[in-house]
């Protein structure tokens, strides 16, 4: 297998270098790439798994995959082991204008959706999806988390023995502008996080905090944790008001993904 990696991995760069926006994932709860489904190259965001506050009995964290067609915006979230006695919720939030500045919410200690002792400092969070025991992901509209609202449109599945999720939300469902049509210039901000029962902070976050205290066993559980780091993805570059043809979110750095696609 070692003899094969170098041409793995120039397949595998080929294939990303072909596989783009727009792309349509099945979404029946498991992240596959192959075809019909995920593309390689749409890994977004490499988490490690092990990295979890409760480490290694509650779950982490690992893998988050976006993409999107003329349609919809697609997620794709791995995560590594059950639900555990602390870490049972699991939460992704979404600036869904980040090209406007810092707007949306800020603070979900006092949501109605998910309440969490969760912050954010460089992003505001419009969107959140929730799923409880890696069952039941729903996504909210939540710029005023203490009112929040169903996101219309929405498909989303899991599966409890690859602990996985997927989603799906259609642009009008996100932004009631009509079939296919974004605000201009639209970039999207994504936070992922692991988290306990209400009042709890994030015990893992996908990518990591700057400080990582979220991973750190002595954080209490209920510490306030300020969720910093985001992936982003510009969906309309040109600013022509509709998501583009050819973006690629797969990490510039992706060796070790790769590597680790076809093992040691």
């Amino acid at each position: 297998m070692k003899a094969l990696l170098p041409l793995l991995i120039l397949l595998c760069i080929a294939a990303t270098a072909s596989a783009e926006t727009y792309n349509t994932p099945t979404i029946d709860g498991v992240v596959n790439i192959a075809p019909g489904d995920w593309e390689a190259s749409d890994f977004a965001v490499d988490d490690p798994s092990n990295d979890d506050r409760y480490y290694p009995d509650d779950p982490d964290l690992d893998d988050l995959y976006v993409t999107w067609d003329a349609d919809s915006l697609y997620v794709g979230i791995i995560t590594s082991r059950d639900p555990g006695g602390y870490g049972n919720g699991y939460v992704l939030f979404i600036d869904f204008d980040a090209q406007s500045g810092l707007t949306g919410a800020t603070d979900f200690s006092t949501a109605d959706f998910y309440p969490r002792n969760i912050t954010f400092s460089t992003m505001g969070a419009d969107v959140v999806m929730g799923a409880w025991n890696l069952e039941g992901a729903f996504f909210k509209f939540c710029s005023d988390p203490t009112s929040t609202t169903d996101v219309p449109e929405q498909h989303t599945a899991s599966n409890t023995t690859e602990h996985d999720i997927e989603a799906a939300v259609s642009w009008n469902g996100l932004y009631n502008l009509g079939r296919g049509v974004v605000p201009s210039g639209t970039t999207l901000r994504f936070i992922a996080a692991i988290v306990g029962g209400d009042g709890s902070g994030a015990y893992d976050a996908m990518p990591n905090s700057t400080t990582g205290v979220e991973s750190n066993p002595a954080t209490p559980y209920d510490a306030v944790t300020n969720l910093d780091v985001y992936y982003e993805a510009v969906v309309d570059g040109n600013a022509d008001g509709v998501p583009d043809v050819g973006y690629t979110p797969v990490e510039t750095s992706s060796w070790g993904r790769i590597k680790g696609l076809y093992g040691d």
